[in-house]
């Protein structure tokens, strides 16, 4: 069964009023929420889809052990602070969450989610079209008007009149589609969940022939508390990987199995990442004071810079070289990273370039110590009926192999999208193809939000979803589709020059920051005086709306 719900302009509306124009946002995480905010800040009530039953997409369902791996100050809301009674410097995965509850709370941002409702398709099409008139895909047309001289929308704006997004939707019966039309969409489905990337086999090689159980680390995290101590007290684990979630299994399965005849988990990886301290601080100093200024960020150049700034970039070189090799004899001093084969080959810089950093839980390393953790360094793998065999022959018995090999977010956006869409990503990725890391020059009237990532993604999405109200209020006019790639493909160019892991695309914040400020005609130097805008950390806080 299917039903059609409206969301364009009705007869006698206005179509040059922005307020009349209609909305939808698809998820309720971190940057749905900001971008719902903002919009109803200029007048704008859009309607959100969330799959389930709350707010807060990934920090719903993760480890019991998760916290921020940003400090707190950094990740806050420019206009709603953390309460005095959150102290800890990364707060716990229950604080983030009674955070995000209490700003949906604060500016009324739960009555415009529809909680349980899944999309489950997308078109692009006229404004005539719906479930029962039957649906006129022009995907194939934008194709060929949106041509490398054209421009994005009518005139650069937002809106083309005459074509809506139509949003299919399940409630949560299931068993009957809604259709809603809208003017603008804006997709935060986010990029690290839903959909695991699961490593392939050859044939009897694979989890069939394993007689254990095997998890990602999405389907631990879906667990319940009790359910998930039992399926790592004492049992031979099993860890693929060597990121965040991956290390943070680690601690939860150590904790779990203390003791004399418990055994210990074992991580097996590729390659090691630089992992910095809670709190950051690098031999006393604080790495926002190497990486979070705008001299550093001077230091690294910017896409497109000329030739003056490129070679200054050049003649400072050995100080950016300095910078990162003063970090990693710092972090091999502290930590025992030579004795466990954890010295990682990329430097220091080329992982922070590509967001390929975090922190190490303060207790990983004592329970490396006491044995409860062991490492196995290998290129391949493969299961057998007893765990898992590594690229030098060697078996490795378990009960429990769990997968923390990440999430496949390029693939999960191409689900979302009609083919012809899905298709304009190319192999470096979503994030790389994103004009202000929001807008595909090929995919009109979408905004695609949460998929630049950076040292502080609440930061990121919520400068990115003030631009956003901006757009929306006819504030920005969009260059042309040609002038869009050419400025996509610069940033391509750059990243991989600056890292081998340039796919990632690791947003600068203050040189992302200065576009986004001088499109919504804002001062780029947000901090009041020359010395603390160029040698003082920037944070989130210098990015409200009243600054």
């Amino acid at each position: 069964m299917a039903s059609s719900k409206g969301g364009s302009l009705q007869e006698g509306e206005s179509s040059n009023d922005y307020r009349q124009k209609k909305m939808g946002i698809v998820g309720a995480g971190l940057s749905g929420i900001l971008v719902t905010k903002y919009l109803l800040s200029i007048g704008l009530k859009p309607i959100v889809f969330e799959a389930k039953e709350g707010i807060g997409g990934v920090w719903r369902e993760t480890f019991a052990s998760t916290k921020l791996q940003t400090p707190r100050p950094a990740y806050q809301f420019t206009d709603f602070l953390w309460p005095s009674h959150v102290t800890t410097l990364l707060p716990n995965h229950s604080q983030v969450m009674d955070y995000f509850n209490s700003y949906a709370n604060q500016f009324g941002l739960l009555d415009c989610i529809q909680f349980n409702t899944k999309v489950v398709e997308i078109r692009y099409s006229g404004k005539e079209s719906g479930a029962s008139a039957g649906f006129v895909d022009k995907s194939e047309r934008i194709g060929q008007v949106q041509n490398s001289t054209g421009l994005w929308g009518k005139n650069g704006g937002a809106y083309d009149d005459g074509e809506v997004w139509d949003v299919g939707v399940h409630n949560c019966n299931g068993e009957i589609i809604e259709w809603y039309h809208f003017d603008f969409l804006i997709l935060c489905i986010g990029k690290y969940g839903g959909l695991p990337k699961i490593p392939l086999f050859p044939p009897k090689k694979g989890s069939e022939v394993f007689q254990g159980k095997v998890l990602h680390t999405m389907d631990y995290s879906a667990l319940n508390e009790k359910d998930a101590y039992e399926n790592i007290k004492g049992k031979r684990i099993v860890i693929i990987g060597y990121q965040k979630s991956a290390i943070d299994f680690a601690v939860e399965c150590a904790e779990a199995n203390q003791g004399e005849n418990c055994p210990p988990c074992t991580m097996v990886f590729r390659k090691p990442y630089w992992f910095v301290p809670e709190d950051y601080l690098i031999s006393g100093v604080h790495l926002a004071y190497l990486y979070g200024t705008r001299f550093s960020q001077f230091l690294l150049g910017k896409p497109a810079q000329g030739f003056l700034l490129n070679s200054i970039s050049c003649i400072l070189a050995p100080l950016r070289w300095s910078m990162s090799k003063f970090v990693e004899l710092s972090l091999l001093w502290k930590y025992p990273l030579r004795k466990y084969g954890l010295v990682p080959d990329a430097s220091f810089l080329q992982s922070i370039a590509s967001c390929n950093t975090g922190s190490f839980p303060n207790n990983f390393f004592p329970k490396v110590e006491e044995g409860l953790i062991r490492f196995r360094k290998s290129c391949s793998w493969s299961f057998y009926s007893k765990g898992i065999v590594l690229d030098d022959g060697t078996n490795v018995e378990a009960d429990v192999v769990v997968l923390g090999t990440g999430y496949d977010g390029n693939e999960k956006l191409k689900t979302f999208l009609p083919t012809k869409f899905g298709d304009a990503f190319d192999k470096s990725g979503a994030a790389l193809s994103l004009y202000r890391g929001l807008i595909h020059p090929r995919i009109p009237q979408m905004a695609i939000l949460g998929y630049s990532e950076s040292s502080s993604n609440l930061q990121s999405s919520e400068i990115r979803s003030q631009w956003l109200a901006h757009f929306l209020s006819n504030k920005i006019v969009m260059p042309s589709v040609r002038e869009m790639e050419v400025n996509t493909k610069e940033l391509q160019k750059y990243l991989k020059r600056l890292t081998p892991m340039f796919w990632k695309a690791c947003i600068f914040q203050i040189t992302d920051n200065d576009n986004l400020c001088k499109d919504m005609g804002r001062n780029q130097m947000r901090k009041g005086n020359w010395y603390d805008d160029f040698f003082s950390p920037y944070s989130n806080m210098d990015y409200g709306m009243d600054n």
